[in-house]
């Protein structure tokens, strides 16, 4: 399994590249901004991809799906059901804060289309091997993909090398982050973290977090 990130954007997103070598078939995780860069590299390494999966809507995390599903129409747009309402123009415009990025992504945004379907909590998905878990506390339906036979997981913004999710924004919880993060805990320790922003970490080492 090939496992690529690339660091999109101004926020510094981690976008996912996650690749079968034997099927040729890709995921994309959290294509948060430069969408023809996320395009040359999945065409670079000869891949076709499935679907786009997201641990979140926050806008730092989405704005290149349309650019994607552009190059890629028949592409899937799998989120949890609590954040679809989020994938909307007009949503993002209420409650993002950072007036500069939306001045500079305002087409992009634009091209938002609805998802395909949804993420739920225990849900495998067959073609991926991907173990969805429900973490809430950055967002209201924020989840985790956890790839057991690989031993890594992709975080999104809900746990961090040595720290964790904001909770200030709509729908944080800061008590439902704690809970979630210290779910993921019980996981194996040598579970490589893939997070939305930052390093990549281990279960183990995430034992030590000041936050948990």
């Amino acid at each position: 399994m090939i496992v690529e990130r690339l660091v999109v954007g101004p926020y510094q997103t981690n976008c996912y590249i996650m690749g079968n070598e034997e099927t040729s078939s890709a995921w994309i995780i959290d294509p948060g901004a430069d969408g023809q860069l996320i395009i040359d590299r999945i065409t670079q390494r000869n891949l076709t991809p499935v679907a786009i999966l997201l641990t979140h809507t926050h806008w730092d995390h989405i704005t290149a799906i349309g650019t994607l599903i552009e190059r890629w129409p028949d592409l899937e747009l799998l989120v949890a059901e609590e954040e679809a309402p989020a994938l909307s123009y007009e949503h993002i415009k209420q409650v993002c804060f950072d007036k500069s990025f939306l001045q500079m992504y305002d087409k992009e945004l634009q091209k938002l289309p609805r998802q395909t379907g949804f993420l739920s909590d225990g849900q495998y998905l067959q073609d991926s091997h991907l173990l969805v878990i429900h973490t809430p506390g950055h967002t209201k339906g924020g989840v985790c993909l956890y790839h057991e036979e690989g031993q890594f997981m992709f975080t999104g913004d809900t746990l961090f090398a040595g720290s964790i999710g904001r909770t200030d924004l709509e729908g944080g919880s800061y008590t439902e982050i704690i809970a979630s993060c210290k779910r993921l805990l019980d996981l194996p320790g040598e579970v490589q973290i893939l997070p939305g922003h930052g390093p990549t970490s281990t279960i183990k080492n995430e034992y030590n977090n000041p936050f948990l």
